[in-house]
């Protein structure tokens, strides 16, 4: 199998469980695969300007599908190529369902993260480690009403970080009137709503289609729920030995060491040396 193209999730796959560091496994194993001529793809759940800081540590990828594939850019112009965000009557109706709940939440819009005032001040009380929440934090834009993003903004995704357990059951009862979103979590209490059609897998389909990239020589890495499509859309899938059972069932195979390991950067490493 000879592959064309790698992509990676970042948040416990390229990076450690800071969320800050990229171990320096994956950092190398990237510079010789762009020596190779593969093409390199960030996939993230975060947006673009929460993904900078990663491709840079990268020395620059090709290519980033970001808010959950809701958008694709081309980092060598740094443009949007393709997009697909929730139609405005459902952003609507879900943020005022959001307001009826003390949420600690984000919007995804023009490539950009937006939060509230009241997500500004309670957004350490999650389960992600604070240092990398207090960085992320640095990265937002801060709104007086969600409203004015929505009212401004064509909307990639919502993420919401943190609910208090007592309120999840009756938010996603809610949400689930709302036809044509897709929703996926990372852990218990996040919730990461895009439109129907925005998923890493359709988003990774249509930049292989683009480039004339065959799927079976897409090599890709997960660790969690929102990686499961790109994970059975790419010929060379492999979930992190540290993610979820989820991941690792929808990948063809699963990494030998984990996320803080360099496992990424490790099978990169392998395939490129077989090769030689």
């Amino acid at each position: 199998m000879d592959i064309e193209l790698i992509a990676t999730d970042v948040d416990g796959t390229l990076v450690a469980d800071n969320h800050l560091t990229i171990p320096e496994e994956n950092v190398q194993a990237f510079e010789k695969a762009k020596k190779e001529g593969i093409i390199t793809v960030i996939s993230t759940g975060r947006p673009f300007s929460l993904a900078i800081k990663e491709n840079d540590t990268l020395k620059g990828v090709d290519y980033m599908i970001v808010s959950n594939g809701a958008v694709v850019v081309d980092m060598r112009t740094q443009k949007v190529i393709n997009s697909c965000c929730i139609p405005y009557e459902s952003v609507k109706r879900i943020v005022e369902i959001f307001e009826k709940y003390p949420l600690v939440y984000e919007i995804y819009a023009d490539c950009k993260g937006f939060i509230t005032q009241y997500t500004y001040d309670h957004y350490l009380d999650g389960e992600l480690p604070v240092e990398f929440m207090r960085e992320y934090r640095k990265l937002m834009i801060v709104c007086d009403s969600p409203w004015d993003v929505v009212r401004k903004y064509d909307i990639e995704k919502m993420n919401i970080d943190y609910m208090p357990e007592e309120c999840i059951a009756s938010l996603k009862e809610e949400l689930s009137h709302i036809p044509d979103l897709v929703y996926s979590a990372g852990f218990e209490g996040n919730l990461e709503i895009t439109a129907k059609g925005a998923d890493k897998g359709r988003a990774l389909k249509w930049l292989c289609d683009s480039l004339g990239v065959s799927q079976k020589n897409v090599m890709a890495f997960g660790d969690s729920g929102n990686d499961i499509t790109m994970l059975k859309t790419a010929g060379c899938s492999y979930a992190m030995s540290s993610g979820s059972e989820l991941a690792k069932e929808a990948a063809k195979f699963v990494t030998k060491h984990g996320n803080n390991e360099g496992g990424v950067g490790e099978i990169i490493i392998e395939y490129l040396e077989k090769c030689r």
